[in-house]
């Protein structure tokens, strides 16, 4: 895979289509980010932005992707996958894969708002790599990276999620609406229509639907928290809380911080490591709540296991951030990158086992902070609580299905303008119903149930109440099942 990736063409093949929305379909679109004095009016679920990026051909060379040497052997003996590359910048499978995303520069129009020379990389992993061939890619934009100053509604970061991931497009929107619902801090979301110019090559050509998401660094989290001074970490680890020693160089590169971190706190990190890592089980239990918010966490991991969110910290270890409050100098979580979530993530079991996962050993392989945890009866109790509240007030299929139903219109004109193909599959993922998927094109039988969102919802409802009754037990997954 490694080789195939690293020799393939980087460059797309072919060229973006045309616009071509009718005049009644572009008055959907959102144009106002003039009119946007705050972040919550950019972050509406419901806008749709029109977007341009603007790149010289010298610009678009530069985003890459820039080769470093790959991690070899990335694939573990015991199925888990090696995420972090030390000769890349960014943690991740493309960096293990070899590919380092660089920043370059571009112009951006969006709703109406002009800004010259931001700072432009791809971004994304496997989002990234599948979308190699296509003009599709996911981008982050730095508003003020080259021209200080420049900013909208108060944010310099704008995250462009492409949803190659995601055929329903509305996966993303609907669950970090769903963590914010239940009270775990959360980003907001948008949708936006790209276009796309790269030099003489072509001007003003379609790339499509994208998602925006709020960029949670200290800004957003001084939104978020009312108070500044918090730390933010983007871990990439299956080891989460482990003592690597008193040297914070050990684990700067896996906790990644988004903020920047004062002595203190990279210390409050480490002796949590050192308590998860060595404690004695009676003395965990009883001094787990002073680094850990035990009510923020047991809605965190509540979200997670009724989303059935395998591509995180469940699996893989990666797609989440920690924060640090400055005043309690306790850690709690956030979601990010939930493309893959409400069930859908194909690598990990079947279908009907991720319906039918285990509330109570949901994590996949070992996963020793996760156990611990759940081993706390203190903890356990508030999860069981956080569970029951959740699943009975906001997990209901009614309630949900009305939700997506809100959202599909909002989406399908601008889905519609890609292509039919893309409009067939969304349209079958936000349906009612889950039947086999379609022949492929070489006249093979169908090799699994094609994915229904409500359908999903319905089935892993029911799971999670016979779990929580004694009715069931649940799946606990491994890895390589299913594979």
């Amino acid at each position: 895979m490694v080789e195939i990736l690293r020799h393939q063409p980087h460059e797309p093949v072919g060229m973006p289509g045309m616009p071509r929305l009718s005049a009644e379909e572009s008055a959907l679109l959102s144009t106002n980010a003039l009119e946007a004095r705050s972040a919550a009016a950019l972050f509406q679920s419901t806008n749709v932005w029109d977007v341009h990026l603007k790149f010289t051909s010298n610009q678009w060379s530069r985003l890459g992707p820039n080769i470093v040497p790959p991690v070899l052997g990335f694939v573990r003996p015991d199925g888990s996958i090696i995420l972090r590359n030390p000769k890349a910048a960014r943690n991740g499978l493309a960096g293990v894969f070899g590919l380092d995303l660089p920043w370059s520069e571009a112009d951006l129009e969006i709703g109406g708002a002009s800004f010259r020379d931001v700072g432009a990389r791809f971004k994304g992993n496997g989002t990234f790599v599948n979308s190699q061939r296509s003009y599709k890619r996911p981008f982050k934009i730095d508003l003020n990276k080259h021209l200080k100053q420049q900013e909208l509604a108060g944010r310099v970061t704008l995250n462009f999620h492409n949803l190659t991931a995601d055929a329903s497009c509305i996966r993303d929107t609907l669950a970090y609406e769903f963590f914010r619902d239940a009270g775990v801090p959360a980003s907001r979301t948008a949708f936006a229509r790209l276009r796309l110019t790269v030099g003489s090559r072509f001007g003003d050509r379609l790339l499509g639907l994208y998602v925006l998401v709020e960029n949670p660094d200290s800004v957003w989290a001084r939104e978020q928290f009312g108070v500044g001074g918090v730390a933010l970490f983007k871990p990439v680890t299956y080891e989460l809380f482990k003592d690597l020693g008193e040297d914070w160089t050990a684990y700067e590169g896996i906790y990644d911080p988004k903020t920047k971190i004062k002595p203190k706190q990279s210390q409050r990190l480490m002796a949590f490591s050192k308590l998860v890592t060595r404690a004695s089980d009676p003395e965990f239990a009883a001094r787990v709540g002073e680094f850990i918010d035990l009510e923020e966490f047991s809605k965190f991991l509540a979200c997670q296991v009724l989303l059935s969110n395998y591509d995180g910290p469940l699996s893989n270890g990666q797609n989440f951030l920690l924060y640090l409050d400055p005043g309690t100098e306790r850690f709690g979580f956030i979601p990010w990158d939930l493309d893959h979530s409400w069930g859908e993530f194909p690598f990990v079991g079947s279908l009907d086992q991720r319906e039918r996962a285990s509330i109570w050993h949901p994590w996949m392989g070992e996963n020793r902070f996760l156990q611990r945890m759940l081993e706390v009866g203190a903890v356990r109790e508030c999860y069981r609580r956080e569970l029951e509240r959740i699943r009975n007030t906001l997990f209901l299929p009614d309630r949900l299905g009305h939700r997506v139903d809100e959202l599909v219109p909002v989406v399908r004109p601008f889905i519609a303008e890609e292509s039919a193909g893309r409009l067939a599959r969304f349209e079958r993922e936000v349906g009612q119903a889950r039947g086999l998927a379609p022949i492929s094109n070489n006249g093979s039988p169908p090799r699994r149930p094609s994915y229904s969102l409500k359908s999903f919802i319905a089935a892993r409802a029911e799971s999670v109440s016979q779990q929580l009754e004694g009715r069931a037990e649940g799946v606990i997954l491994t890895r390589r099942q299913g594979r």
